[in-house]
């Protein structure tokens, strides 16, 4: 199974998915697609979204809601650090 395909940017920055790849995932027409961009070269395509944000958001929510700020998560922190750095050999 080949896992690299070519794609040519066309006019107006349109990219065309080879038929094969298309037929295989069953990508249909006027499907969106995620285009993430990982580094100042690399890009990635999705079908899912991502994530990251949704699940942050949940995360400040729950935070907020017991009582917890980010310096008390911060202070419990050093705490941690400095009773695992008393316990070092």
């Amino acid at each position: 199974m080949n896992y690299t395909y070519q794609v040519q940017v066309g006019r107006r920055g349109v990219i065309t998915f080879p038929k094969e790849l298309r037929d295989q995932k069953n990508i249909a027409d006027g499907e969106i697609l995620n285009l993430i961009e990982l580094s100042n070269d690399v890009f990635v395509i999705s079908r899912r979204r991502s994530q990251v944000d949704e699940v942050a958001n949940r995360l400040a929510q729950e935070w907020q809601d017991s009582g917890e700020n980010l310096e008390s998560m911060l202070n419990t922190l050093r705490e941690v650090r400095a009773e695992y750095d008393e316990k070092k050999p």
